[in-house]
């Protein structure tokens, strides 16, 4: 079955909860202090316990819950940190996907330094997203470039997929809004993209994993060529989710595709949870705002774990404009006086206990 030919009337019918049956695995950290700076520790493992359509997901979260049961994550592995490492955490979960991967199967990912819904750029509305006009009239805006600058992209119809998809991936390498998804078959490079974008403000960060058939035939996994003018996208290990593949049967939550979602999430500690509780005055009230800043630590372990492994933001984007672009905001002023602090010190404005 297929669906209207604009994007707006299938932006119109898309739900991620339709189109994919997710396994959600939670990493609950809370705060502590070290030092008087601020530092996380790992406090639980929690996979969710919904009923999955696929059987390939039943599968993976009986294998990963008695996985779980072993992991001794109160395990000092530093002096000052008496927990787990959330980035070996994340290694280990991604193991043990990979251990125990059905064959015939492979896995890909995504990191973002958010729990937003999966959608390609151009579903995107509002602040940095793009108007329902954009979407009706796509395929014209498309012609048009394709028209304009034959010597960057040319055009393809819906119906020559791949050839369509090389394509849409200039436009995107550019910053037009596509149909397509990133992903990587490197987690380290998922986890750089997940900690990258981090903006402190307390989005819980998270890492899809997606399973690809071998022999090709996918839903909305897409591998395109890998051409000069795109050298990111092999720099990378770059493919896409291409929802230029989606028909009514996966809009309509008929054909759900299995996916792994692992985020990082806080939880109150005891502590915080008594003062909350407790009977204080009229008028009287503490501000503590933990959360942000408490996984802004576990970020920066992240990140400080992925550059000891020498994945750096600069190695990711080997074009010339955007190699430098991802310069000037290494070296923005700001940023380059809290490049020799620790990992888990963060700012503790307005933190106050009493």
């Amino acid at each position: 079955m297929t669906v209207s030919d604009n994007y707006q009337s299938k932006n119109d019918l898309y739900k991620a909860e339709n189109v994919f049956d997710t396994l959600n695995i939670d990493l609950k950290i809370t705060n502590t202090e070290f030092d008087d700076n601020l530092i996380y520790l790992l406090k639980g493992i929690e996979v969710d316990s919904r009923e999955h359509d696929s059987v390939l997901l039943k599968d993976l979260r009986s294998h990963l819950k008695k996985a779980f049961r072993q992991f001794e994550i109160n395990h000092t592995y530093t002096e000052d940190h008496v927990s787990w490492s959330v980035f070996y955490t994340l290694k280990e979960i991604i193991d043990q996907i990979n251990d125990w991967i059905p064959v015939g199967y492979k896995t890909v990912y995504r990191g973002q330094p958010g729990n937003w819904k999966l959608r390609p750029s151009l579903f995107r509305s509002g602040r940095g997203g793009y108007s329902n006009d954009f979407r009706r009239n796509y395929e014209q805006i498309y012609k048009s470039i394709a028209q304009k600058f034959p010597e960057d992209v040319a055009y393809f119809p819906i119906s020559e997929k791949d050839k369509r998809a090389a394509n849409l991936a200039e436009l995107q390498h550019y910053g037009l809004g596509t149909p397509l998804v990133d992903v990587s078959e490197n987690p380290f490079i998922s986890l750089l993209f997940m900690v990258d974008g981090y903006d402190g403000t307390g989005n819980e960060p998270q890492l899809d994993v997606f399973f690809v058939r071998e022999d090709g035939k996918n839903t909305l996994f897409q591998e395109v060529t890998k051409r000069q003018q795109n050298r990111r996208i092999s720099v990378q290990k770059g493919a896409f989710l291409n929802f230029d593949k989606l028909d009514l049967d996966e809009l309509s939550g008929q054909k759900k595709i299995p996916r792994v979602c692992v985020s990082i999430r806080y939880i109150e500690n005891q502590v915080e949870s008594d003062i909350r509780d407790a009977n204080l005055p009229d008028g009287d009230s503490i501000n503590m705002p933990r959360g942000p800043q408490t996984l802004e630590t576990a970020v920066n372990d992240i990140r400080a774990k992925l550059q000891s492994y020498y994945y750096r933001s600069e190695d990711l984007f080997p074009d010339f404009y955007m190699y430098l672009k991802v310069l000037n905001i290494k070296y923005a002023d700001g940023n380059e006086r809290n490049q020799d602090k620790k990992w888990y010190q963060v700012s503790k404005k307005n933190d106050d206990l009493g």
